[in-house]
C-alpha cells in the first residue's frame, strides 16, 4: 500500500514538472530506413576517427621500434612488415539467448555496410610510412589471399595463424611471401621485413586523462593525449620516452628498490614491534628512489631514438610546453616523481646539441653510458609470445 501511494505521489509530482515548450519537426521511427542510414553515418564517422587515431599512434610507434637497432633494445629484434590488418567476423550471438542480439546484429550489419567486405575477409587497413610493406607496394584496402602459399582461413583464430606463419618464416631472415587481391587482380609480393624492438603499444580509452606510461612490457597512451598532442614529433617524443623506460629496465629497478625498502622496513617493524607501518613506508620510499633520475634518463635516451627514427629531435622539448599548458603551475612545483618541466626542457636541448656533434663527426648515434646497463645487455627473447596483429 505504501509503494502504491508513493508511486501515485511521484506521478502527480512529475505531471507538475515544467515541460518543453517547443515543437520540433516530426522524426522517422528508429527502425525506419532513414534512421538506419543516419545511424550508419554516425557509426562510419566513429570508425574513421578511431582508425585515424590508431594509424597515427601506430605509425609513429612502428618507426621508433625500427630505429632502436639491437644495441638500444633489451629484447631480441623480431620481424615485422608494418601493416594493420582487419577482419569482418561472423556474428555468433544467439537470437534466442542473448538479450542484446538485435543491437549486435545492427552493429554487425552497419560494419558490413561501412567497409563493404564479406564475412571472413582479412584486409590491410593501414600501411605505415617507411615500412617494409610500404616500400614493397602493399596498399590500404588490399585483401589477403595467401601467405607463403597458404590460403588465408575465413574462420577460427585467423590472426594467430598469420602470426605463427610470419614468425616461423621471417625469424630466420626469409622474406614474407604474400598474395593480395586489389581491384579484382591478384598481386604477389616478396617482402624483406623490418627488424623491430618488439614492444606493443595500446590506446587506453578508460583512463580519461592526458597521460602515457609503460609497465616494462608494454607502452600505453591515452586517447586524450593522442587527440591533444597534434604534432607527430611531440607525440613521438612521448612514445620514445616510455620506450626508454622499458628498455632501460626502470620498472624492474623500481620494483627491486620497493622490495628492498619493504624488507628494511619489515626488519624495523620486527625490532620495534610496530604494526607494519614502517614496511609500507619503506616500500613507498624504495619505489620513489631515483624516480626523477629515471625520468631524466628516459628523456636523454628518447632523443637518440627520435634522431635515429628521423623525427625532429631538436624540437622535442615542445612536449614539455604542451604538458605545461595543461598544468601551468607545474613549472613552479617540484613533483615527487617528475622533475619540473624547465629542467627536462633544458636536458633535451643539451642532448640535441650532443647529437648534433656526433652527427657532425660521424659518430654512432648511441647515448653515453657511465657504466653498462645490465638490463640493456641481456637480450630477452619473447618471440613465442609475440603477436604481430
Amino acid at each position: 500500500m505504501k509503494k502504491l501511494s508513493f508511486s501515485l505521489l511521484l506521478v502527480l509530482c512529475l505531471s507538475a514538472c515544467m515541460r518543453p515548450t517547443t515543437r520540433h519537426p516530426p522524426l522517422p521511427s528508429l527502425d525506419s530506413s532513414d534512421m538506419r542510414q543516419i545511424r550508419r553515418e554516425i557509426v562510419g564517422f566513429s570508425h574513421q576517427a578511431s582508425n585515424e587515431r590508431r594509424y597515427r599512434i601506430s605509425n609513429v610507434h612502428y618507426n621508433l621500434m625500427k630505429s632502436t637497432g639491437q644495441e638500444l633494445c633489451d629484447r631480441r629484434l623480431l620481424p615485422d612488415i608494418g601493416v594493420d590488418l582487419m577482419r569482418l567476423n561472423r556474428l555468433k550471438a544467439s537470437r534466442w539467448f542473448n538479450p542484446n542480439y538485435q543491437a549486435l546484429k545492427d552493429e554487425h550489419d552497419d560494419v558490413k555496410n561501412i567497409y563493404h567486405r564479406n564475412v571472413g575477409d582479412v584486409w590491410i587497413e593501414n600501411v605505415y610510412k617507411n615500412s617494409a610493406a610500404a616500400k614493397a607496394g602493399l596498399k590500404k584496402g588490399d585483401r589477403l589471399v595467401r601467405l607463403y602459399g597458404v590460403d588465408i582461413p575465413v574462420e577460427g583464430k585467423v590472426f594467430e595463424k598469420i602470426n605463427n606463419l610470419m614468425i616461423r618464416h621471417s625469424k630466420d631472415g626469409l622474406p614474407v611471401d604474400v598474395e593480395v587481391e586489389r581491384n579484382g587482380r591478384l598481386l604477389s609480393f616478396s617482402i624483406q621485413p623490418d627488424m623491430i624492438c618488439p614492444y606493443k603499444i595500446f590506446i587506453d580509452t578508460s583512463y580519461g586523462a592526458i597521460n602515457a606510461f609503460a609497465d616494462g612490457d608494454r607502452i600505453f597512451v591515452t586517447q586524450e593525449l593522442i587527440d591533444y598532442v597534434r604534432d607527430d614529433d611531440a607525440l613521438a617524443a612521448v612514445i620514445a620516452h616510455e620506450l626508454a623506460h622499458n628498455t632501460l629496465g626502470h620498472n624492474q629497478a623500481q620494483q627491486t628498490n620497493m622490495g628492498l625498502g619493504m624488507f628494511i622496513g619489515a626488519l624495523t617493524d620486527i625490532f620495534t614491534r610496530s604494526n607494519g607501518e614502517v614496511s609500507v613506508l619503506g616500500a613507498e620510499i624504495g619505489a620513489g628512489a631515483y624516480s626523477k633520475e629515471f625520468e631524466m634518463e628516459a628523456d636523454y635516451l628518447s632523443l637518440y631514438y627520435l634522431a635515429r627514427a628521423g623525427y625532429d629531435y631538436k624540437s622535442a622539448g615542445k612536449i614539455q610546453k604542451y604538458l605545461a599548458a595543461r598544468d601551468y603551475w607545474s613549472v613552479y612545483r617540484d613533483g615527487d616523481t617528475h622533475p619540473v618541466p624547465q629542467l627536462r626542457y633544458a636536458l633535451l636541448k643539451e642532448t640535441a646539441k650532443e647529437i648534433d656533434l656526433k652527427k657532425a663527426f660521424k659518430h654512432d648515434l648511441v647515448p653515453d653510458f657511465e657504466r653498462n646497463n645490465a638490463h640493456l645487455q641481456d637480450k630477452k627473447d619473447i618471440s613465442k609470445g609475440f603477436k604481430w596483429f
